[in-house]
């Protein structure tokens, strides 16, 4: 599915709000003119008359009138403060000479217009370093509705318990539906065609995601996060997440992950990453435990260590010592294939994560290795917009009861390039 960009309803609706005013502006100070004309005439006719009791008037402003109401729906704000209000120009004293009282009217001066902030909530991106407009932040934990501040991956949930139209399709949750859906995701992972998933219940809702960054938390989050927590029960699910993005630099990448249970990565029409507790293309029918729980998990485990792991080529592990469950029972980051991308060019990406109950979490990093495969202290997140997730920002999006006390958080580079998603 492609993703479209387009500037929020929130700066369409100032932008509105901006050129009426400038409109209204524009037309108060016409008729400011004729005043003063008539009123400098009046003053001339009063003065040929004769003189008369001057009389000092003052003018009081009327109270700051809300703004009419809006059928444009809210958009959250993202990291960029809205300009200040704008600020009214003190009213004038007017003395006259043996006249009756004149009023004269008040311009608004739109001086928010002119600020920093430029007026309009287009987030933190604009115009840095050339990366383009609305790279915001946002959407961390599976996604938020607004985009991500304009620069995101748009995901689509599928829940396998359930038919398109609501029905039982026999998958319950334990080991026997656990497999049943590695099946179905080994299908799909074979085309990337999203009729293999269309049979199955799909959230309405859209999310939309800049980095992957999500602590263990437990598996009733997930249709709470795409609104369908009264259609979907937790476990059996994944999350599809399509669009496209700018590679930073050229060189040679690939993307380094851990997930639980499974995560597939397609860049540019290959799959470059299949990591995780699970591994779906596994044989036999995808049936891959890849933890240390399983004598499956350990001997695929090694083999990728020695390099004989014949589905996965050029796999390695990445340990860190901010995730030592994850390096003790899969290894710590799968690194996957590598890939060659030229700067400033687009890639289509598709990545998938899904869960089969009890308890899930994933973090996605990316690694340059043009100039060689020696790991950083800290690796690259991969990211779309100015996205930096922490414990305290993802406690703040995910309620504290979905996650769980052990969970661990990847420290990563603050520092991480860019991968702009675009249209």
């Amino acid at each position: 599915m492609a993703l479209h960009i387009q500037m929020t309803d929130s700066a369409v609706a100032q932008l509105r709000r901006t050129a009426f005013r400038n409109k209204l502006s524009s037309t108060l100070a016409g008729v400011l003119l004729i005043l003063l004309g008539g009123v400098i005439l009046y003053f001339t006719v009063v003065l040929i008359a004769g003189p008369a009791e001057p009389e000092f008037l003052t003018y009081v402003p009327p109270a700051e009138e809300q703004a009419p109401p809006s059928d444009m729906p809210v958009t959250a704000d993202l990291t960029s403060k809205p300009a200040s209000p704008a600020q009214e120009v003190a009213p004038s004293v007017i003395v006259a000479v043996g006249a009756a009282p004149v009023q004269m009217a008040q311009v608004e001066v739109p001086v928010a217009d002119v600020s920093d902030g430029v007026g309009m909530e287009l987030g933190v991106g604009m115009g840095v370093g050339g990366l383009g407009e609305g790279l915001g932040v946002g959407g961390t934990g599976l996604g938020d509705g607004k985009g991500g501040g304009g620069s995101a991956l748009e995901g689509t949930f599928y829940d396998f318990k359930q038919t398109r139209q609501g029905s039982p399709t026999g998958i319950g949750v334990g080991q026997g539906g656990t497999m049943k859906c590695m099946e179905i995701i080994n299908d799909f992972m074979k085309s990337w065609n999203p009729a293999v998933l269309a049979k199955y219940y799909q959230s309405p809702t859209k999310l939309y995601i800049s980095s992957f960054y999500t602590p263990q938390v437990m598996s009733e989050y997930a249709p709470l996060a795409f609104q369908c927590q009264d259609r979907v029960q937790p476990a059996n699910w994944c999350a599809v997440y399509r669009g496209k993005v700018k590679a930073p630099k050229s060189g040679t990448f690939r993307f380094m992950a851990v997930c639980d249970e499974t995560m597939l990565i397609r860049f540019d029409g290959k799959l470059v990453l299949e990591a995780g507790y699970r591994i779906p293309s596994g044989a036999p029918e995808g049936k891959i435990q890849a933890s240390e729980v399983t004598a499956e998990g350990r001997a695929y485990k090694q083999a990728i260590r020695d390099g004989k792991q014949k589905r996965h080529p050029g796999y390695e592990f990445a340990p860190y010592p901010s995730i030592p469950t994850y390096n003790r029972e899969v290894g710590g980051l799968t690194c996957g294939t590598e890939f060659k991308v030229e700067e400033g060019k687009a890639y289509p990406i598709e990545i998938l994560v899904g869960d089969f109950g009890g308890a899930f979490g994933f973090f996605l990093c990316i690694q340059d290795v043009t100039d060689g495969k020696a790991f950083p202290a800290k690796p690259d997140l991969f990211r779309t917009n100015f996205a930096e997730p922490s414990r305290e920002e993802l406690q703040k999006v995910i309620p504290a009861r979905y996650i769980k006390s052990s969970s661990e958080y990847l420290d990563y580079n603050r520092d991480s390039p860019i991968w702009v998603a675009v249209p």
